[in-house]
């Protein structure tokens, strides 16, 4: 990027190396009816915990909003600084994104939005030195939006997933924080025995993949995310019950 839109405090690119291959246009199923959620997600780096993700998910008959709040740790300087940062997507049923707002707070701060029902896209940053830019992307109605360290929107991307055609399933998305429009594959592998909070849960496993990184993503039955880990466990997300 030439410009920072943002403090960077993603503890690993987990979306590095977005592919930017045409898809067919596509229709997302509709919201799954356990989409519905709430709760709490701790962040570890390299078996430290770091921080927090509160989030909800609402489903309406009109709209799906999933709102998120993220506190991290992170060094800077030789010091640790907290930052924090707000979330709110909006969806229709089908998942497409409607708009996306989000915001960054601590020794500096920006914020974004993004209006998704234009088009071309109109995304309006606010810098970290309090500049502002205005850029357009265009962007297919059913991208899937995962942005830097708002870890709930994982579990709206696993909600696309087919399970009736099964196999490797690649999808459109977008990094709001990077500007990055680009490609995703996810992959169903089954069902795993997975730790998470002391309690050992079958989980469904699935793999996150661009052309140069791997995340892990595991749901419960009711579509749920419930962990994720890089290959090499250095970053994970565990829910907390």
């Amino acid at each position: 990027m030439k410009a920072r839109w943002a403090l960077r405090i993603a503890v690993v690119a987990l979306l590095a190396g977005f592919t930017t291959a045409e898809l067919p246009a596509g229709q997302a199923p509709a919201a799954p009816p356990h989409l519905s959620d709430h709760g709490t997600f701790e962040i570890f780096a390299a078996g430290k915990s770091i921080g927090t993700e509160t989030f909800e998910i609402r489903v309406r008959k009109d709209q799906i909003e999933a709102q998120g709040n993220v506190q991290l740790q992170v060094e800077q300087n030789g010091k640790t600084v907290e930052v924090r940062t707000t979330s709110n997507l909006l969806l229709d049923p089908q998942l497409d994104p409607l708009s996306y707002t989000w915001s960054q707070k601590g020794t500096q701060s920006s914020q974004l939005s993004i209006d998704f029902r234009a088009q071309p896209a109109h995304v309006r940053y606010k810098t970290v030195r309090g500049q502002d830019d205005q850029r357009d992307f265009h962007l297919e109605k059913d991208v899937v939006v995962l942005d830097d360290n708002v870890f709930h929107q994982y579990q709206l991307a696993v909600a696309r997933y087919d399970a009736a055609k099964a196999g490797q399933q690649a999808f459109r998305a977008f990094i709001p924080q990077e500007a990055l429009p680009g490609t995703i594959t996810l992959n169903s592998l089954g069902a795993d025995q997975v730790r998470v909070e002391e309690k050992t849960l079958t989980l469904r496993h699935f793999l996150l993949s661009t052309e140069l990184a791997q995340i892990n993503l595991w749901v419960d039955d009711q579509g749920h995310l419930q962990k994720v880990s890089t290959p090499d466990s250095q970053f994970q997300v565990m829910r907390k019950k």
